[in-house]
């Protein structure tokens, strides 16, 4: 089986960063009614807005857990990406901070979701939050067991905020990810939130591992994703979409509508 994100030429997944979730140390006590209302809210903003998938985030749980977020968090993830993918009609993703792989699968296999975001996947990452082991052999055998071949994995090469140890050159982690991990799809981000990787990294990769499908996972704007998705395969998008450019804003999909004419005009370049 394959995921219906890879159905989409070049793909442009929106971001739902969710407030503080139970379990996380801003977490004000609402309940998950709320957070739903929030999620579909957003998911709803974007997929008028016309984009082509969603991603469901912990975002704002920092300082996150390393490799297992905590039960209250779990479980509400498990509610609010239900109701976000009743909701709507793209593709829907899952995300748990920082590094949940496992329970990622778990979730987009029992909820029917159709692809999973994975920070720590083939290098082992020092991190602000702790170390990050790599989850591939875990996980791929995870997945197998589940026959959940149909969530794809989205793996990010020595991503934002980490550090590779020891020291790697970022092709080699890309084709290992590949090759010896197993992804479907790998990310490219810049040193953190807003920024983007080097256009001549992405085309470097592009390069040296033709094979490989690559997103851009930060930094993305009307004003360079023309290039960018000329590069890439796909682009993940948060900033940009929220009110104002700030990331503690709500999804405007005026944005949204913006980001998508240049997605489109490149994609459709006849029309």
């Amino acid at each position: 089986m394959r995921s219906r994100l890879f159905e989409i030429a070049k793909p442009v997944i929106g971001m739902i960063h969710l407030p503080p979730l139970p379990g996380a140390p801003r977490y004000l006590g609402q309940p998950i009614e709320e957070f739903i209302k929030f999620a579909i809210k957003e998911a709803e903003a974007l997929e008028k807005g016309g984009i082509d998938a969603v991603l469901v985030e912990n975002y704002n749980d920092y300082p996150y857990s390393i490799d297992h977020v905590p039960t209250p968090t779990l479980i509400a993830m498990a509610v609010i990406a239900h109701r976000v993918k009743e909701a709507v009609s793209v593709p829907v993703g899952v995300n748990l901070l920082f590094n949940d792989a496992e329970n990622e699968l778990y979730l987009a296999w029992c909820l029917g979701l159709d692809f999973i975001r994975v920070e720590g996947f083939i290098d082992l990452l020092f991190t602000d939050m702790g170390p990050l082991l790599p989850t591939a052999p875990k996980l791929m055998r995870l997945r197998q067991i589940l026959s959940a071949e149909n969530v794809a994995i989205l793996a990010d090469v020595q991503g934002k905020y980490t550090q590779v140890f020891p020291t790697k050159n970022l092709i080699d982690s890309a084709r290992d990810a590949l090759e010896r991990g197993g992804a479907d799809a790998l990310v490219l981000t810049g040193i953190r939130t807003g920024e983007a990787a080097p256009k001549e990294l992405i085309r470097e990769l592009k390069e040296k591992v033709p094979n490989a499908k690559i997103f851009l996972g930060s930094g993305v704007t009307p004003e360079n994703l023309k290039e960018s998705i000329g590069l890439c395969d796909g682009v993940i998008v948060g900033t940009y979409l929220k009110k104002d450019g700030i990331i503690s804003n709500p999804i405007d999909p005026e944005r949204v509508r913006k980001l998508m004419a240049v997605a489109k005009s490149v994609r459709n370049p006849e029309t």
